[in-house]
């Protein structure tokens, strides 16, 4: 299962996290500093098995990779009606890319993970250090939208993700000047929600995302008026009030941040599933979604 590891990371050489290194992996006093999808295998891909009509890109959380989140969320979690989301949408393609084994300069160690971070029980702890890493996670997922954007429509894609995949994939979604068929969050926050939300409190015109992402990630190659159709993305965040990882109120001040911007966004709350997306009520809000808002 995909888990982020809750509060601050402690791993050592006597007893390294699940994201640590290998023995082969190069020495944490000698990090190189290359680019860090150079050498990713491609996503896993779970082919439809109609003709293909809309793909989902589903980012999994820290320390895992693309196939444990493909099993974990495809073959693992049933609707209600005992039917998976591949028996629920075969013309659906699904995508799930796996991000690079990334050297921590606080930690001195490296994670898996889609950027670096302290705390999940507080996101905000030493947050400049997730600006690098959430800037190239964001061009390789947006990299990846481009990609399935040849085949269909932008509005045909939804982007999903799971605890720090979510919290990746909010900014791809906003940074991405077009706007998808959706985006769906589970158990997930938003990094640098304040100042987003300052920047929207203070503008008279509103927030302009271009400008924002042009100088919070450095992503220049978007125009004004194409990125605020990004915010025309509707988007289902899906929590529990048990998640002993990432707190649910995390997730609600997401929900808060990305009102503030005009998004339509729906925030489901359980009262039990933990630190996942929990099968029956928990998948049947997705499936709802998906009908009724992104491809509706």
């Amino acid at each position: 299962m995909d888990t982020d590891t809750q509060g601050p990371l402690t791993p050592s050489p006597s007893n390294p996290s699940p994201s640590s290194p290998s023995p082969s992996t190069p020495s944490p006093s000698k990090p190189r500093r290359i680019c860090p999808w150079a050498n990713l295998p491609k996503p896993y891909v779970v082919e439809p098995t109609q003709a293909h009509i809309h793909t989902i890109i589903a980012l999994h959380g820290q320390g895992s990779n693309g196939p444990s989140f493909a099993m974990e969320l495809l073959e693992r979690r049933r609707s209600s009606c005992n039917a998976t989301l591949v028996d629920h949408f075969p013309e659906c393609k699904w995508v799930f890319p796996s991000c690079t084994n990334r050297f921590s300069w606080f930690f001195r160690w490296y994670f898996r993970e889609w950027f670096e971070m302290v705390s999940t029980a507080d996101p905000t702890d030493h947050e400049d250090l997730q600006t690098e890493g959430l800037r190239e996670s964001v061009t390789y997922i947006l990299g990846i939208i481009r990609e399935e954007a040849l085949v269909i429509h932008s509005r045909n894609i939804v982007l999903l993700g799971f605890s720090q995949g979510c919290a990746t994939a909010v900014h791809a979604v906003l940074a991405g000047g077009k706007q998808l068929g959706g985006f769906i969050g589970l158990s997930g926050w938003m990094p640098f929600r304040q100042q987003l939300v300052q920047e929207a409190e203070e503008s008279a015109e509103g927030l302009c995302l271009s400008d924002y992402y042009a100088r919070f990630l450095r992503l220049c190659d978007v125009g004004r008026r194409e990125a605020e159709t990004a915010a025309l993305t509707p988007a289902l965040l899906v929590h529990h009030a048990d998640d002993d990882v990432v707190n649910v109120e995390l997730g609600e001040q997401m929900r808060d941040a990305l009102l503030a911007i005009n998004v339509n966004v729906s925030f489901e709350k359980f009262a039990s599933g933990g630190h996942w997306v929990a099968g029956g009520d928990g998948i049947d809000v997705i499936v709802r979604f998906l009908l009724h808002e992104a491809w509706s």
